[in-house]
């Protein structure tokens, strides 16, 4: 290649940044639309333009271009998923959106040797589609190629730590090391597998403790942070309770979808081991747990109330039953091992006098 086609592509660069940038941002934010229906399982989605430095040299290294359109990854976008087979999902998103080169794309994850250590990535060469290539507003990028990458979140670790050591080949380490690289491979290779089997198993259990709500076959259904989270979607009596206690204290209900893990700690000591007992109670206490969580956050620092959510059923009825206990005694032993931010005999005996104090004055006959 002569200096004079080399400086020719550079000046055409800096012309051009500015429909780079236009490109980069309109791509980025594409694949941020597409691929919304999917977010719960993307990292992240990243872009950039290539720089002129880093240009300059890939035209000395690669030889064989004419013009500043005949590279390809002048504009780059990255689509890093949590889970692996989440690389495929969004590769088909991408070929029905973009107008794919199928010629300088590859899935180098089918390149990849059975010797070779290493996470590949999933890389298209693609330009808007004809549709959105005819809107005015892009006709001054239609013509550019871009690349896309996708990878998994273990793939995308494992090429940045193999970019850092630089040992890109695999012939590339030194040999007493190589061995070390093709079992840290396999390792990443299991993790990332793993992961996916873990969040098809935890899919499937949430569809079964699903069932079990639905059909009212609570007495098998243990507590733990993926069936207290389908409890208080599907349960009505815990949306019930956690409104009344907004309404009665001018609290805004946020009805969030996550769970504390405090929460089940705080219920297994309370003496829960299933759905099916803790439903029995908040149908037994109701009223209690209602009436002491209105006079307990009456009596609190209400700058600490912002918002309640809908744990707030749990959190009241493990007090009422602390407090059925009936001696202070008694409470501070069981107390002990709730997840509290208290940890002195005087806080713990000052908690449990208070709660026996609580519910003795919601129980006053009137």
């Amino acid at each position: 290649m002569t200096d004079n086609v080399q400086n020719n592509i550079l000046n055409e660069y800096d012309n051009s940044l500015i429909i780079l940038n236009k490109l980069e941002t309109k791509v980025k934010e594409l694949l941020k639309d597409l691929l919304e229906p999917n977010k719960a399982n993307i990292h992240t989605i990243s872009s950039r333009i290539k720089s002129k430095d880093s240009l300059s040299k890939k035209i000395e290294r690669k030889n064989k271009y004419s013009y500043l359109r005949d590279i390809t990854d002048i504009v780059g976008c990255r689509v890093i998923t949590l889970y692996s087979d989440t690389v495929d999902e969004v590769a088909k998103i991408i070929e029905s959106e973009f107008k794919i080169d199928e010629k300088n794309s590859i899935d180098k994850r089918k390149a990849l040797e059975p010797n070779r250590f290493g996470y590949l990535s999933l890389h298209y060469v693609a330009s808007l589609c004809d549709i959105r290539g005819q809107l005015p507003e892009n006709t001054s990028v239609a013509d550019f190629r871009f690349e896309i990458q996708i990878r998994s979140i273990l793939q995308h670790a494992w090429a940045e730590i193999e970019h850092d050591l630089g040992y890109k080949s695999k012939n590339s380490p030194p040999q007493p090391i190589q061995r070390r690289f093709y079992r840290l491979a396999g390792l990443l290779e299991t993790a990332d597998e793993e992961f996916k089997n873990l969040r098809n198993e935890i899919e499937k259990y949430k569809g079964q403790v699903e069932d079990s709500i639905n059909e009212n076959n609570l007495n098998n259904v243990r507590i733990d942070i993926e069936s207290i989270k389908e409890f208080i979607q599907r349960e009505p009596l815990v949306k019930q309770i956690s409104k009344t206690i907004s309404s009665r204290i001018n609290v805004r209900l946020y009805e969030n979808q996550g769970v504390e893990s405090d929460i089940i700690e705080r219920l297994f000591f309370s003496g829960f081991s299933t759905l099916e007992e803790i439903k029995r109670d908040l149908e037994q206490y109701r009223d209690q747990i209602i009436d002491f969580a209105v006079l307990w956050i009456s009596e609190s620092n209400r700058n600490n109330f912002g918002f309640i959510t809908c744990e707030v059923a749990f959190i009241y009825l493990c007090y009422v039953k602390l407090a059925l206990i009936g001696n202070v005694d008694d409470i501070i032993e069981r107390l002990q091992f709730f997840p509290l931010n208290i940890g002195t005999e005087e806080q713990f005996k000052k908690l449990a006098a208070r709660i026996l104090k609580t519910y003795e004055e919601i129980n006053v006959p009137n």
